[in-house]
């Protein structure tokens, strides 16, 4: 019971540190209540990345009263501030975000936003995780865990630094946004690692995404409160975004940059139109640059997601631009020019970034093609993006949207937006050379990140069609049913439809007598976050290795350096128990490459008492023991011999042979513990 009511209080210091002083820093800008809620959350993660950047420069450590709460205090000064100086305001700039006003029936939307996200959170991901204080043991997860606990281990929370858990050689940037949240959030409550991560999971399911996508469905429905609340439905409809970044990666970064990524679209698309006044235009410019920061420092190929779908509603605002600048003679002549012109520009920008040194990690990723162009078109027109079972209703349900954007031309550049998302999955999924390399390199040509990258406005285009779908199905009632002008009747009606549609998309997997099992999109998810973060199901990082390594921490120096073979489940050891092992992550997840005493230590230390430069390697690391947990659960790959495998993770088994070699034999090596196949040893040498 403690532990679920340490999850509620971590959930509610989730929200308060992610909401409250960017809301007070918007009431400031004279913004209304319902935008200060909404655009919080980028503005407080863009602040809080600058404060630990400086509080690092400046040897200060971070923690919750020297990020948070010096932030919020300021926040709430100029909150006052602006009270005490509002009755000079000449013009107001409250609509320059959006045209959502504090007015009864938008708050009811906002609250059924937050509603309909917390009912499906609680029974898609709060049902099946197995506990506040459970987690996944995915590939990316000891790297995330393991970013958060050095934050509050070291109290270095910039972002700048990050990726120097594990030694290499090579950048240390690394997007830390989610995990300098997670941070705070356990340097406030004093939780563990695992229950503060659920919360914000929870959070960003419940809240920021449902919040952010109604703005985002406000904005490119012009204001249609039928399809605002339909909105509400459709947002966490698709499995590719955000549930498959649950089951997958885990992509938790990702989750949060995506989920806020609506709102940054919505300020794009309002600082590009052609008509806005010069105070507007400064200020969106303003929020804008702070909001890509915020993005930026959580996941920066989410800013990459927003060029690409605010670039056709920039092709669509030049005629207003072309009149603002006076020119009426060859129109059409000009326009073309301009369009041509733009295309040059951002074909230019994308060169320029591509092939920036930074960027090469990410855009050299190798992430190949798995499927023919037939079957990515098939998972384009059933939302059954990379790994998400097809989701037919809700294809439809696009479609509609999608035919209703071609009666409402104003509307059309939307569509276009979708299938240019979708195009440059299937781009990835389905091919590869020089055209992939190009246009898909921002996501690591990863079909998952593209995938979501496409539920956006596939999200508002599915409202479009279940709007008019009740509509349609409204109408083909006959009248004598519901009566001609009763209202209550068709509002039960529409109720009912939706209701249906629901459950027939979030319905689980079930079995068919003849047939067998039948897989849906959410039974996939389902099944997959309940054996992820099963403690009953076969783990990396076992109980039983997780109550041996706190025996570990009983014996060893606090500060002592332990090396280890990460693929063993130590690599948790770290992020879970705070025991400070030498490898912190499996390799993928390292920035650059490994440093010279990194590879000497992983390919030959059983070699110590022979070799100079191993022992002087060890020596200059600093390390005094060697953890050995059991690797029970990898084998020979099959298809690669010189690959060690599991369902976690594989690696090569040169790489690592100077750690699995050592033996209690081992000459340099003293047993301090030992049990069953784990070992704690003393390096002697």
């Amino acid at each position: 019971m403690m532990i679920w009511l340490s999850f509620f209080v971590a959930i509610l210091a989730t929200v308060f540190i992610l909401y409250a002083p960017g809301f007070l820093l918007m009431k400031a800008a004279r913004q209304t209540s319902i935008n200060a809620l909404a655009f919080a959350p980028p503005l407080t993660l863009a602040i809080y990345a600058i404060v630990e950047i400086v509080l690092s420069k400046a040897g200060v450590p971070g923690n919750w009263y020297t990020i948070f709460l010096p932030f919020l205090i300021v926040a709430i000064l100029l909150f006052i501030f602006s009270i005490c100086m509002r009755h000079k305001e000449k013009r107001s700039i409250r609509c320059a975000l959006t045209n959502l006003s504090d007015t009864f029936p938008y708050w009811m939307m906002v609250v059924l936003y937050v509603a309909v996200g917390s009912v499906v959170s609680l029974i898609v991901f709060i049902r099946h995780m197995h506990g506040p204080n459970s987690y996944t043991q995915l590939y990316d997860n000891a790297w995330h865990m393991g970013i958060i606990q050095k934050f509050l281990a070291s109290g270095d929370f910039s972002t700048l630094n990050a990726g120097d858990i594990v030694a290499t050689s090579g950048s240390t940037f690394y997007p830390t946004g989610w995990h300098s949240l997670v941070a705070l959030v356990a340097s406030m409550t004093g939780f563990s690692v695992p229950v503060c991560i659920n919360a914000s999971i929870f959070v960003i399911l419940s809240i920021v995404y449902p919040i952010s996508m109604f703005v985002l469905v406000g904005k490119l429905s012009a204001y249609n409160n039928n399809v605002i609340v339909a909105g509400a439905f459709t947002a966490l409809m698709f499995a590719a975004f955000p549930w498959r970044f649950l089951t997958f990666g885990p992509l938790y970064s990702n989750l949060l940059s995506f989920s806020i990524i609506p709102l940054v679209i919505t300020v794009a698309l309002n600082m590009v139109e052609a008509k806005r006044g010069v105070k507007e235009r400064i200020f969106l410019v303003s929020v804008f640059v702070l909001s890509t920061i915020g993005v930026a420092v959580t996941q920066p190929n989410a800013v990459f997601t927003m060029g690409l779908l605010v670039a056709p509603y920039i092709f669509l605002q030049i005629p207003g631009y072309l009149e603002y600048a006076g020119i009426t003679k060859h129109r059409n002549i000009a326009v073309a020019g301009a369009c041509v012109a733009l295309m040059m520009a951002i074909a230019g920008v994308w060169s320029l970034i591509y092939n920036a040194k930074f960027m090469q990690r990410t855009v050299t990723w190798q992430w190949p093609s798995y499927e023919k162009k037939i079957q990515a078109f098939i998972d384009i027109a059933f939302v059954g993006f990379r790994n998400a079972e097809p989701q037919i209703l809700l294809g439809v349900l696009v479609l509609i949207g999608m035919v209703y954007t071609v009666f409402h031309k104003r509307l059309l550049w939307i569509t276009c937006g979708y299938i240019i998302m979708c195009g440059f999955y299937a781009v990835s999924s389905s091919t590869e050379g020089f055209l992939k390399n190009v246009l898909t390199g921002f996501w690591y040509h990863d079909q998952y990140r593209l995938g979501a990258s496409a539920v956006f406005y596939g999200a508002v285009l599915a409202a479009m069609g279940l709007w008019n779908l009740m509509i349609v199905i409204v109408r083909l009632v006959p009248e004598n049913l519901i009566g001609a002008s009763n209202s209550r009747n068709k509002c039960i009606l529409s109720t009912f439809c939706v209701l249906l549609i629901i459950l027939v998309n979030y319905f689980p997997s079930f079995y068919l007598s003849g047939r067998g099992d039948y897989v849906t999109a959410f039974g996939a998810i389902t099944r997959d976050i309940s054996y992820w973060n099963s403690p009953s199901e076969p783990k990396s990082y076992t109980a039983t290795e997780a109550a041996f390594v706190e025996k570990v921490k009983k014996v060893v120096p606090k500060e002592a350096i332990i090396l280890n073979q990460p693929y063993d489940g130590s690599a948790y050891a770290w992020g879970q128990n705070g025991l400070n092992v030498y490898y912190k992550a499996w390799e993928g997840n390292w920035m650059g490459a490994p440093s010279d005493d990194n590879s000497l230590i992983s390919e030959s230390l059983d070699k110590i008492a022979s070799n100079r430069e191993v022992k002087e390697a060890v020596r200059r690391v600093g390390a005094k023991y060697l953890l050995v947990l059991d690797k029970s659960d990898f084998s020979k790959d099959k298809n690669d011999v010189s690959m060690m495998k599991s369902i976690y993770a594989s690696y090569p088994e040169r790489k690592w042979s100077g750690i699995d070699e050592v033996s209690d034999a081992t000459e340099g090596f003293k047993v301090v513990l030992s049990q069953g196949a784990m070992r704690l040893y003393r390096i002697t040498v």
